[in-house]
């Protein structure tokens, strides 16, 4: 029996297909929408802002769960469809655009409140996606809920001081409580992706785990350490700093150690000893960059 929402159904009543430039890959399994919906944690108080529409399969499931549901779609001809979707919900609002150009400060000044953030993710958007939530302002959402592949939601979630952190995990750790929520088979999706995907929980803290000094500086430090893992922490952080060895002495840090090794505290050390090797420094101190990457 075809369940009431079939994303195969809608797509082929509106004589449109999925668009793997797009990323696009469908949730058919009728049970998945309504516990990515419930693990979320929004409530009737919350404005829910979902990333990427789609046919409006999760949309549905959200509607009725917060005061006002705004969903961001990228594909111009799901907008529509997603329209006719969620007619039935007053509080659901489509919009066309691209989630990389969302103003989150805005978004939560508009809803008078932190938002309470869904998605089931493009996985070549990923990264982009959470860095720019985690560089957000403070107060602009409070808890975000996503479908992701598994090897990147296992990745962010990875506690500072595994083998599996990284640039990543280590700045998701700093601004959040993470949580890997439960897993969804690859056959739950239409078409199938040719990986395992998994719900990953992000619940903001009122404030970074641990003082780092500077968020930039932070970022350098862990950019550095994990683009070439392998690499001692004296010669990693060479690219922002002109001595380590200065700096990770400051921060009673080993110079043989590697970043994987450090736990977020350490870290949160070394971005504060960097910070003050800098302010000796002056401008000819300064560094804009770092390694490239965030994982």
């Amino acid at each position: 029996m075809i369940a009431a929402h079939d994303p195969r159904k809608v797509l082929e009543a509106h004589g449109l297909w999925t668009k793997k430039h797009f990323g696009q890959n469908f949730l058919i399994d009728p049970t998945v929408p309504p516990r990515i919906a419930a693990v979320g944690g929004a409530g009737p108080d919350d404005v829910i802002f979902e990333i990427g529409a789609g046919v409006a399969t999760l949309t549905r499931a959200l509607a009725g769960r917060a005061k006002k549901v705004i969903a961001l779609e990228y594909d111009r001809e799901l907008v529509p469809v997603a329209r006719v979707e969620t007619a039935f919900a007053d509080e659901v609002e489509i919009r066309e655009g691209d989630v990389r150009h969302v103003d989150w400060a805005a978004e939560a000044a508009a809803a008078g409140q932190p938002l309470v953030i869904y998605g089931n993710l493009p996985y070549h958007l990923s990264t982009d996606i959470l860095m720019g939530l985690l560089d957000a302002p403070p107060g602009t959402w409070r808890r975000a809920c996503f479908l992701l592949q598994t090897e990147f939601a296992e990745r962010a979630a990875a506690a500072p001081g595994t083998r599996e952190c990284s640039a990543l995990s280590a700045r998701v750790a700093l601004a959040t409580h993470a949580t890997l929520a439960f897993g969804v088979p690859r056959t739950a999706f239409h078409p199938a992706p040719k990986v395992e995907s998994a719900v990953l929980v992000l619940e903001r803290r009122d404030e970074p785990a641990v003082d780092v000094g500077d968020p930039r500086a932070f970022r350098h430090v862990v950019r550095a350490l994990f683009a070439q893992r392998r690499k001692m922490a004296r010669k990693a952080l060479k690219p922002v700093c002109a001595d380590p060895a200065a700096v990770l002495a400051a921060a009673d840090i080993p110079e043989t150690v590697r970043g994987e090794a450090l736990s977020l505290e350490q870290l949160g050390a070394l971005s504060r000893a960097l910070v003050a090797w800098r302010a000796t420094q002056g401008a000819s101190g300064a560094v804009d960059g770092g390694a490239d990457g965030e994982d």
